[in-house]
């Protein structure tokens, strides 16, 4: 039953890398990812400016976002590189 279970996901997660090699939709998600933590930095700037107790739980938030955000780019280029050699 567990082993199954366990199959299947790996299975999905098999599915979903193989979905995520491909260069356009890769490249939609961090154009997507990169449009929205930029314009959360810029409301959070303002915020910030204006009402510092409220911005420092956001600010620890995007710290999060912005390494998820580097991890996306990281795996974007190395799978490209990696394509381009062969």
């Amino acid at each position: 039953m567990i082993e199954e279970w366990i199959i299947k996901v790996i299975k999905t997660l098999d599915r979903i890398m193989d979905t995520w090699d491909k260069l356009t939709l890769r490249r939609t998600m961090i154009t997507i990812f990169s449009i929205l933590i930029l314009s959360q930095a810029i409301i959070t700037t303002l915020v910030w400016i204006f009402y510092k107790d409220i911005a420092e739980g956001w600010v620890d938030f995007m710290t999060l976002e912005f390494g998820a955000w580097s991890i996306m780019i990281g795996f974007y280029f190395y799978n490209r590189g990696k394509g381009d050699e062969e």
